[in-house]
């Protein structure tokens, strides 16, 4: 018994032991400039200046958008003008140009100015058709099918973001289009949260891609019919826009890790995507 008593008791004294209480002193927190957007070749250029926060700190009484900011931006080193703010972003009328070098400047109050820098990519131009009926299901209605082909440029590595929308003309907006293909580029890939799709060029690099996709019967009345949006980019845009859907679609911060986001903000956090875009459309 007493070797029982000793025994529990130094095990309790080993425990006690091993806790030791650190206090540890740290640097007050230095806000940053956070900038994002996505520069598209086929829309205006259109930017989001905003402010870090400490990580238990998802707001204040001032929110985190910043609205005075001097943003800047230059094409092939030269100013093509100062943005201007709009409802919540920067707004220039240009349209970045595929292949074309870009560099935005951030400067706001007593923040550290921010660059970002990136090179669009060059368009990756689409071929769309679409056959009205090539079939029947099984209950007797006729199946269209939608075939797009377009070519990798096997010098460098691309990735993809394939969106293919349908014209409801009940409730006159677009929709995505549910994608059926057994293409190896759709396996194990989910669809994004705006129904699109992220492939990279592993498989066909350098060579003609196509792909078809079934069309049930009633998505094609009236015109337009379809819009087929194929944007590509760098690897950096690829893993921002990945992560970025894997943690809203895994609960947006109330129930999932916070995840590192990869950034071409030098001196802030953020990122701008250079993304050139190719569309059609079926009428």
């Amino acid at each position: 018994m007493r070797i029982k008593t000793f025994t529990t008791l130094l095990s309790i004294l080993l425990a006690t032991s091993c806790v030791k209480k650190i206090e540890l002193e740290l640097p007050d927190y230095a806000s940053k400039l956070v900038v994002n957007g996505e520069m598209d070749s086929e829309s205006k250029i259109s930017l989001q200046v905003s402010r870090s926060l400490p990580i238990m700190q998802t707001s204040d009484s001032s929110g985190y958008l910043i609205k005075n900011a001097v943003v800047t931006v230059f094409e092939n080193g030269s100013n093509i003008g100062t943005a201007t703010y709009f409802n919540g972003r920067f707004e220039l009328p240009q349209k970045p140009k595929p292949g074309f070098r870009y560099r935005i400047e951030v400067a706001s109050g007593t923040y550290i100015p921010v660059t970002a820098n990136l090179v669009m990519p060059d368009k990756t131009p689409v071929t769309v058709t679409y056959t009205d009926s090539i079939g029947l299901d099984g209950f007797g209605f006729k199946i269209g099918q939608i075939n797009l082909s377009f070519t990798d440029n096997g010098s460098i590595s691309n990735y993809y973001k394939l969106l293919i929308n349908y014209y409801n003309a009940g409730r006159q907006e677009w929709l995505p289009l549910l994608l059926s293909s057994n293409d190896v580029i759709f396996l194990n890939n989910e669809k994004l949260n705006d129904g699109s799709y992220l492939f990279s060029d592993r498989t066909f690099s350098g060579k003609t891609k196509r792909l078809s996709f079934e069309v049930p019967f009633g998505f094609a009345t009236g015109s337009p019919k379809f819009a087929v949006i194929l944007k590509n980019f760098d690897a950096d845009y690829y893993d921002y826009l990945r992560a970025t859907d894997d943690y809203t679609q895994t609960g947006n911060g109330f129930s999932n890790d916070p995840v590192i986001l990869k950034s071409n903000v030098t001196n802030g956090l953020g990122m701008v995507g250079g993304v050139s875009n190719a569309r059609d459309t079926i009428y």
